[in-house]
């Protein structure tokens, strides 16, 4: 039990780290799919802002997301992602790192329920699902849970108008959607000295995830965004290199502002991680 707690913490914290950074597309995309698309022929900077704008009032978005996180190898995987109500469900299969295998990660309110499938039956008598508190003593243990999913993605993607190269690259065909190719580098240090371009994102939200990015030990930031019809960001890509290695990321979006319902999953097939602690707690004295 007590080995499959900490592994399966590190891959969790991995795993909505990757919801988050890669999520730094997820709240740009449009759900407005009905209006006239200005990307085409805007510029570089305009497009890629008009595109923060709109995704900085999404609530949830669904995507596809495939790359290298820092220290956790490759993983590809889906994700929903809804933030009022707060919810993540995340299907991914990590290889190539310290731990390997097919894991499931579902936030529901303040419980994070990790899903590490046979392996983890195999070390929770049978049992397919381990519960954390996000907050608590156990939360703490799983390497700042709390404050990564707390994090703003549509605040990470409003850092790619303050880059001093936007350009467009061209026009590409994205799953089957026509769209415009827009990249950019961003210094991370200069950032906070930077004036931010007028956005619906305020000041506090955008220095929150410039912060993020100097905890991870980012210095510059390769982002890419795919814009379609609509000003909806089709698919969007990261690339950066953190003080635990390589981060890039690529997500292709399916789904914007629809509800994302979470399940937890059946208290028959749960390990309760408080209850444990309790337990262990009393014979212990």
């Amino acid at each position: 039990m007590t080995h499959f707690s900490r592994s399966s913490s590190r891959i969790a914290a991995a795993l909505l780290t990757g919801a988050v950074l890669c999520g730094t597309a997820a709240c740009t995309a449009s759900g407005d799919r009905t209006a006239a698309s200005g990307s085409i022929n805007a510029t570089p900077v305009a497009a890629v802002q008009k595109a923060v704008n709109k995704g900085a009032k999404l609530n949830s978005v669904s995507y596809r997301l495939s790359g290298k996180v820092p220290g956790q190898g490759t993983l590809d995987g889906k994700v929903s992602f809804s933030i009022r109500p707060r919810a993540i469900d995340m299907r991914m299969k990590a290889s190539g790192g310290k731990e390997e295998g097919e894991f499931s990660v579902r936030l529901v309110g303040d419980a994070v329920y990790l899903g590490g499938g046979g392996k983890a039956a195999a070390a929770m008598d049978g049992k397919h699902w381990i519960k954390f508190a996000m907050k608590g003593k156990e939360g703490g243990g799983l390497g700042g849970m709390q404050r990564q999913a707390d994090q703003d993605p549509a605040a990470q993607a409003s850092l790619l108008p303050q880059s001093d190269d936007v350009k467009k690259v061209g026009e590409e065909t994205v799953d089957g959607v026509r769209t415009t190719h827009y990249a950019g580098v961003v210094e991370v240090a200069d950032l906070l000295n930077k004036r931010a371009p007028k956005s619906a994102l305020d000041t506090e939200r955008r220095k929150k995830v410039i912060e993020q990015y100097k905890q991870l030990g980012v210095s510059k930031l390769n982002l890419d965004m795919w814009v379609g019809p609509g000003d909806r960001t089709v698919k969007f890509r990261e690339r950066a290199r953190t003080a635990q290695g390589p981060l890039d990321l690529t997500i292709r979006f399916f789904d914007v502002n629809k509800p994302v319902t979470v399940q937890a999953p059946p208290a028959s097939d749960t390990v309760d991680l408080a209850q444990k602690l309790e337990e262990a707690g009393k014979r212990l004295g």
